[in-house]
């Protein structure tokens, strides 16, 4: 679902600010790929560790093409936005699939067998993250409907519910119970759609349940990044099968309080580490793209050399929003329901 979530979010940012510019570019690779190669080169492991990392970079540019190529259908043969949206998708579609489907996917084992293996088991990930964006429209006007009166259609309500439970459970019955891998990974590229649809309609089932929000798990989304990477070098060990040990008799022998004691204290400084990783990345994503923006359209207007600084790098509570998946840009407030879930 993560490389679902780049192609949903990242198509709603570029759908609403059509902002196809180099500095944005720069500071999407920035905020994906700046703490990874750094881990990569100074501790020495292969990139392909965090092989999530490619995925998501890939999963941006596609739909920062798919999202260009709508914007300049829409321009050139001036196609109404809906129309050029579902002729990029579908163009989309059919670059992934000449790709995937056939022996040209080889070309990625040029690099490694691994990546192979990622990328085409995430195939259409980022292109379903990107048509559930452009559905997201039509979805948020049900929901409005639906909820957003003094009279709740229950109905409507009751059926989504169903149809969620339904879709969720189609996917365990037929596919999701294949506990051996071999059999299934060829599959899944195909149905992983299907329970997240199921969620989907779930989470956004009733008024509550779209304007609930939580602040754990979103301080969680922010470092999901970081936690990731960092997880291989400072939360487990001995082949990802164990945590570090720091606090004596906390061993496979020792009592389960300790053990539990020894587990918060790896996590909590795992997540403190993530936190501060996070924040410098961001840093150098916002300082990089602002000093960009500065040699190529100049200082501001009304600036003259010597009055005042102009301020590169942002605090911290400036660069709160500026995330990989523009989750503050992607999400509006549809009135009377503020819409929180996706």
């Amino acid at each position: 679902a993560y490389v679902w979530m780049t192609g949903f979010g990242n198509f709603q940012y570029f759908d609403k600010k059509s902002d196809f510019s180099l500095e944005r570019a720069i500071s999407m690779w920035l905020r994906i790929n700046y703490f990874p190669i750094l881990l990569s080169l100074f501790l020495t492991v292969p990139l392909e560790l965090y092989y999530v990392v490619p995925l998501h970079t890939a999963a941006f540019f596609i739909t920062m093409a798919t999202c260009a190529l709508a914007q300049a259908v829409e321009s050139r043969k001036k196609w109404s936005r809906t129309h050029s949206n579902i002729f990029a998708i579908a163009v989309c579609f059919l670059v992934h699939v000449l790709f995937y489907e056939t022996k040209a996917s080889h070309f990625l084992k040029l690099f490694s067998d691994e990546y192979y293996f990622r990328f085409t088991s995430d195939r259409y990930s980022a292109w379903v993250g990107i048509l559930s964006g452009f559905s997201w429209g039509h979805f948020k006007s049900y929901i409005q409907w639906c909820y957003g009166g003094e009279q709740v259609r229950a109905g409507a309500m009751w059926m989504q519910r169903a149809g969620g439970v339904g879709l969720i459970a189609l996917w365990w019955i037929l596919f999701g119970h294949i506990q051996d891998k071999f059999t299934y990974n060829p599959i899944h590229p195909y149905v992983f759609w299907i329970p997240v649809a199921g969620w989907l309609m779930l989470r956004n089932s009733s008024r509550y349940l779209c304007e609930l929000h939580s602040e754990a798990l979103e301080f969680f989304g922010r470092i999901t990044l970081e936690t990731y990477v960092l997880q291989f070098h400072v939360f487990m060990c001995r082949n990802v099968q164990f945590i570090p040990i720091v606090i004596p008799g906390a061993g496979a022998d020792g009592s389960l309080v300790v053990q539990t004691l020894n587990m918060l204290l790896c996590g909590v400084v795992f997540v403190t580490l993530a936190y501060y990783a996070r924040h410098a990345t961001v840093l150098t994503q916002t300082t990089v793209t602002e000093l960009m923006d500065l040699v190529r359209h100049g200082p501001p207007a009304g600036h003259s050399d010597g009055e005042e600084d102009i301020e590169v790098m942002a605090p911290l509570k400036d660069i709160k929003n500026s995330e990989h998946t523009n989750r503050d840009d992607d999400t509006e407030n549809v009135e009377p329901i503020k819409i929180m879930a996706v």
